[in-house]
């Protein structure tokens, strides 16, 4: 006679995304020759990978080896996993089970590093990415390969790789720097073909515009961007991630697709432009691609009755004129005073200015790294 039975089924562990561990379920069903047969059913709508493990086994053996794993379609229900059978006919016998679930399936999982994304914002539009791989605020560990792009609440997002959306989360209205609040972003989530997902995070409240069911293409709008979850600020958070065994899915390097379809590799504190196939032509304007040679013939009306400083912003570069508005030539100087900036002409610039005119005298540009920028210059002339 077999006695007293013990068992402790328990899931471990979650998804970096979001906690989906309760969309799997594994549970022993007892036969009547006192064998115990291990079944598992899946809610998600994409397949899965899971992991069983006996860690305590009392009396009892299995007819598999252990860790065992299966990949469950979509809906499965009770799939038979294991069988549990008891070593003595009689005695205290028992087992606990362990299990974890990957999305799709890490062995068969294989990112296509050929693959260039589109910029997941409109055709035309340009955007600063505020933060890019190994970023210091919020980008190691899961999210190492991800970049932010600054972009205000409510600013329509556009998928970056054709899919089958898996996940949408857009119910939550918290945001903050803190990282109490990392588990309230909202997002969406891809898979692509190749195994692989793409992640789109901090949406706004209700910002999902596409279903978990529903198939996407590159390039089609798809939710609306916000500030939920951990973060300092509205922006975009966009990753490429491959499933693993245990469950987690870790952000990999992946590129961008340019104007004539090269690839971009996403640059911290740089402006860029989306384009997409397609799309209508528009002229580039990029602060860091203008130079002084640009402006080597460049003599203007000046603005101004006087002598002054104009200062033209470009993306986070500043274009130095210097208005000359008297009616007899002048030599001026500018003694900068720069904080996260270099000057392309010098910290101390001398120009010569006709009566009338404006002259670009220096272009003011972020230091790479910097974390604030600010100016102030003094002026004089005779």
């Amino acid at each position: 006679m077999i006695g007293l039975m013990v068992v402790i089924i328990a899931a471990l562990g979650a998804s970096p995304v979001t906690a989906q561990q309760d969309l799997v379920s594994v549970e022993g069903v007892n036969q009547d020759d006192g064998s115990v047969i291990l079944v598992a059913s899946s809610d998600h709508i994409i397949p899965v990978y899971l992991s069983v493990d006996l860690p305590n086994l009392i009396n009892m053996e299995t007819d598999v080896e252990l860790p065992y794993g299966i990949e469950l379609e979509p809906g499965a229900e009770n799939v038979e996993l294991l069988r549990l059978v008891p070593t003595r006919s009689s005695g205290r016998i028992g087992y606990s089970v362990s299990y974890i679930h990957a999305r799709g399936n890490p062995f068969t999982a294989s990112h296509d590093d050929d693959y260039l994304y589109l910029i997941p914002f409109a055709h035309g539009d340009k955007r600063r990415l505020s933060q890019g791989f190994q970023g210091d605020f919020t980008h190691f560990g899961e999210n190492e390969f991800a970049v932010d792009f600054e972009m205000p609440i409510g600013t329509e997002i556009f998928a970056a790789r054709g899919g089958f959306v898996a996940e949408i989360k857009e119910d939550s209205r918290r945001g903050g720097r803190s990282a109490s609040y990392s588990g309230d972003g909202n997002y969406i989530l891809i898979m692509h073909d190749d195994g692989s997902f793409a992640n789109y995070v901090h949406l706004q409240y209700g910002g999902a515009l596409v279903e978990p069911g529903d198939s996407v293409r590159a390039g089609d709008v798809i939710g609306l961007s916000g500030n939920t979850g951990r973060s300092s600020g509205p922006h975009l958070h966009f990753d490429v991630r491959l499933p693993y065994p245990d469950g987690r899915m870790l952000s990999i390097p992946f590129r961008f697709r340019g104007r004539e379809g090269e690839a971009i590799d996403p640059v911290e504190g740089l402006f860029y432009y989306a384009y997409h196939p397609g799309g209508d032509a528009f002229q580039e304007l990029l602060g860091r691609n203008i130079t002084l040679a640009d402006y080597e013939s460049y003599a203007e009306p000046a603005g101004t009755s006087g002598v002054d400083v104009r200062i033209e912003q470009i993306d986070l570069t500043f274009l130095v004129f210097l208005q000359n508005g008297l009616d007899r030539d002048i030599a001026a100087t500018i003694q900068f005073e720069l904080r996260g900036l270099d000057s392309d002409a010098g910290i101390t610039v001398e120009s010569d200015v006709p009566a009338g005119t404006e002259l670009l005298v220096s272009i003011l540009r972020p230091i790479e790294g910097a974390n604030s920028i600010q100016y102030g210059y003094r002026l004089s002339y005779r």
